[in-house]
């Protein structure tokens, strides 16, 4: 599926759907690109995608969350021609993640100056610019999807408070680990390490705040994504706090999906197989109607970074069958849906779509890496 898809979308940019909009999309190309660079040699293929980016830059700095449709900026960035900052984040992040499979310090060379100027763009206009977009500084009262994308179309309402900030973090980092490997010691380092540290710290400061795992302050966004997997996978949880955040990781729990095309379904199937669904835990309750379910742990909820943030922090804490297990459920939200559908490259969301998301949607496929 994540293969066929990637194939369909690779032509002279990496389109995040072939038939509808054939837009590069920063964030599908930071959810996708691991799996991508396992599978293919993108050496020269990523290379181009930056400079894509970099061409377009603003004078001030801005790069867009896409490489060649900006009318997007307005709607999700943080003003003054950025694009929406995971989206925005692609080049920069890119970049490292090329050094780091490729080694091409001459990449690195023609593009680390367009790299900093963006680090710097950020560092001028991002805290005003969350502001602006009604993030209060201590987010009280934040506990729903705010302004921005986030972690794309999940089952759950996405932190995009969170991805705002984790991005401008992983920003500062790429750039610390571009400066270092180009031999550019001692200032470049530290100012990129201290704005990643500050950046790091106001959420930990927020996010550890009562000791209830990685959560906003306001209960009422437990439910949101991505949560303690990210604070786990980008190392802002620090270690004494990190047993804590991951026993309140696996506290969390599946809910039922009133998606139109499941709810339909079921209303249209015979008594024998709703039965025979239901003994295998793939229809419950919802009130009073049959629904399907999706599941936590043996199935996917997350969208396109928790994705990877869960498999990853699962397996880096020994925790491979729990992994495994949500890789190879079934049920809406796995892959196995997907393909007792017919699908024959992956889909835009972890339910059936007959009319607003595509069929054809590499973004999710961070799991193949």
């Amino acid at each position: 599926l994540v293969k066929n898809a990637m194939n369909a979308n690779l032509l002279g940019v990496q389109s995040d759907c072939p038939h509808r909009e054939k837009i590069q999309y920063g964030g599908d190309i930071l959810a996708d690109s691991p799996a991508a660079m396992h599978l293919y040699d993108m050496s020269a293929f990523y290379r181009k995608v930056v400079l894509d980016w970099a061409d377009q830059q603003w004078e001030n700095g801005a790069y867009a969350g896409t490489s060649y449709w900006l009318m997007l900026n307005d709607q999700t960035g943080i003003g003054n021609g950025s694009g929406e900052t995971v989206w925005a984040s692609a080049p920069v992040v890119m970049t490292a993640r090329h050094m780091q499979h490729y080694g091409d310090l001459e990449f690195l060379k023609r593009t680390v100056d367009k790299h900093i100027k963006w680090l710097g763009f950020l560092h001028k206009h991002f805290d005003k610019g969350m502001l602006k977009k009604g993030y209060l500084e201590d987010l009280e009262g934040y506990w729903k999807s705010g302004s921005g994308l986030g972690d794309w179309l999940g089952f759950r309402q996405r932190d995009t408070w969170l991805t705002h900030e984790g991005f401008y973090m992983a920003s500062a980092r790429s750039i610390a680990y571009i400066s270092e490997k180009l031999g550019r010691k001692g200032n470049a380092v530290e100012a990129a390490l201290d704005i990643s540290n500050m950046v790091k710290e106001r959420i930990a400061g927020l996010y550890l705040k009562y000791n209830q795992g990685f959560l906003p302050p306001d209960s009422r966004g437990k439910f949101m994504s991505p949560a303690q997997e990210m604070g786990l996978f980008s190392r802002i949880v620090p270690g004494d706090r990190r047993c804590n955040v991951l026993r309140h990781y696996f506290t969390r729990i599946g809910h039922t999906w009133p998606g139109s095309a499941e709810m339909n379904f079921l209303k249209h199937i015979d008594k024998d197989t709703k039965e025979s669904m239901r003994a295998a835990g793939e229809i419950t309750k919802r009130g009073k109607q049959d629904a399907m379910g999706w599941s936590q742990w043996h199935g996917f909820n997350e969208g396109i970074f928790a994705v990877r943030y869960a498999l990853k922090t699962l397996s880096e804490t020994g925790y491979h069958n729990v992994a495994l297990d949500k890789a190879t459920g079934f049920g809406v939200g796995t892959w196995e849906y997907m393909l007792s559908h017919n699908a024959t490259t992956l889909w835009e969301s972890w339910w059936r779509s007959e009319d607003l998301y595509s069929h054809n949607h590499p973004m999710l496929g961070a799991s193949s890496e």
